[in-house]
């Protein structure tokens, strides 16, 4: 415990220096303007315009690393006719967040040397940041919205209601157009970093967890009141809010994602490789939004939700013999990994368009033999029938015929009979007499 207590101390300590020298370096470049040094100290300097232009292009790719070198340069040039090409220069320059405090101290060194300097530097500025369209957009607003912030903080634009409201400007159209899109997010992050305290008022969640559990105060600039403050304020919230949002659904899609994955490899045994591509680049997009998200939030002592962790779907166990689990996983997964698989399954082809003749000739001859013969048989099955039926017909008609014959057989035996019986009354009828 007394070792946290130390180190908290020490971090009091340097930010107290910090605040101290940015305080310092502030008042000075306010007061610059009363201490530009007269036409006579000019005079004294080297004004050639080969080594005033070799030091212009250094200036282009000025890097931390050579920061020694371009001052006793400055130091030891008259750069009065060349100051707009130094502030293009500046500007222009594809720095590096490590060289962003070597370009600061360079202007503010040309800035309490020469009278044109800052205002040459705002207007540059408001040039590059009333376009965020351009191609390299979201590595030069990063650069440009920090180098504002930091040259207001520190007074080298003088012009601090115009400064200020490019500044607000800026972040209001940052916040109105990237909501859904987040491509200046890392801007966003730099600039709160380096000027939110001083700017916006608000100290990071460590900072304050410090403050309240030790009882100090951690020292800002006062560039601003509290209204003003109150209004940068709410704009990075709101901002920082809709990164949050964001963060939600892809989590969420991420979490789906795997989900999925993983139920198709327990049915499936294995995964696309379209699919784990998928899950892959959600995951990096994931990874990197999250951090930013995470910074972001810090920095402004805002909260992000709890999100459930890549671990506990992991290790979530499948009951596969679950009617509802079952229901419920048939409902997300796709039997058909993609198109050409459900083709070929559900379309039958046609392979007598593709495959030789020659090797299905005697098959297909078949085939055409086969219903002929089908077709032959049941035409001598259907003549069979006939027959049996006509058979059947003639024997009934014969008994038919002979039933007819012994009709008329006993009629005639009956009439006979009647005869001989008429005969033998007429004969016994003629004796008598």
């Amino acid at each position: 415990r007394h070792s946290s207590q130390l180190s908290e101390a020490v971090v009091s300590t340097q930010s107290t220096g910090k605040h101290a020298e940015k305080v310092s370096a502030r008042q000075q470049n306010l007061d610059a303007k009363a201490h530009h040094p007269p036409d006579s100290f000019f005079k004294t300097l080297d004004s050639s315009v080969k080594k005033n232009s070799l030091f212009v292009k250094k200036l282009s790719s000025l890097t931390e690393a050579n920061r020694k070198k371009l001052v006793q340069d400055l130091n030891t040039l008259n750069l009065n006719k060349y100051i707009e090409e130094v502030v293009n220069a500046i500007c222009g320059a594809k720095l590096k967040m490590q060289d962003m405090n070597c370009a600061i101290h360079l202007c503010s060194l040309l800035h309490r040397r020469y009278s044109d300097f800052s205002p040459l530097l705002l207007k540059t500025l408001q040039s590059a940041l009333s376009n965020l369209n351009k191609e390299d957009k979201v590595s030069r607003v990063r650069i440009e919205l920090r180098l504002l912030g930091q040259m207001l903080v520190l007074g080298i634009i003088t012009d601090q209601k115009e400064g200020f409201i490019l500044l607000h400007n800026t972040l209001h159209n940052i916040v109105n157009n990237d909501k859904e899109k987040l491509e200046f997010l890392p801007a966003m992050v730099s600039f709160v970093k380096h000027c939110g305290e001083d700017i916006m008022g608000v100290y990071s969640t460590k900072s304050r967890q410090l403050m309240e559990q030790y009882k100090i105060t951690l020292p800002s600039v006062e560039v601003l009141g509290p209204n003003k403050k109150k209004i940068f304020h709410e704009l990075l919230k709101e901002y920082s809010s809709a990164v949050i949002v964001a963060l939600v659904k892809l989590h969420n899609k991420l979490m789906k994602c795997l989900k999925q994955n993983k139920k198709i490899l327990l049915m499936k045994g294995e995964v696309s490789t379209e699919k784990l591509e998928q899950s892959e680049k959600l995951s990096a997009q994931h990874s990197k939004l999250m951090i930013n998200a995470t910074t972001l939030a810090e920095l402004l002592d805002m909260t992000i939700p709890d999100l459930p962790s890549l671990q506990q779907l992991e290790e979530e166990e499948l009951d596969c013999n679950s009617p509802t689990n079952a229901a419920g996983d048939m409902s997300d997964v796709n039997l058909w990994e993609d198109e050409d698989q459900k083709t070929f399954y559900r379309d039958i082809l046609d392979l007598t368009g593709i495959v030789p003749q020659i090797l299905y000739k005697k098959d297909k001859a078949k085939a055409e033999a086969k219903p002929k013969e089908e077709e032959k048989k049941t035409e001598e099955t259907e003549e069979e029938k006939k027959k049996e039926e006509e058979e059947e017909i003639t024997e009934e008609t014969i008994e038919e015929e002979f039933k007819k014959l012994d009709i008329e057989e006993e009629d005639d035996e009956d009439e006979e009979e009647e005869e001989i019986v008429v005969t033998e009354t007429t004969q016994s009828t003629s004796g008598g007499k």
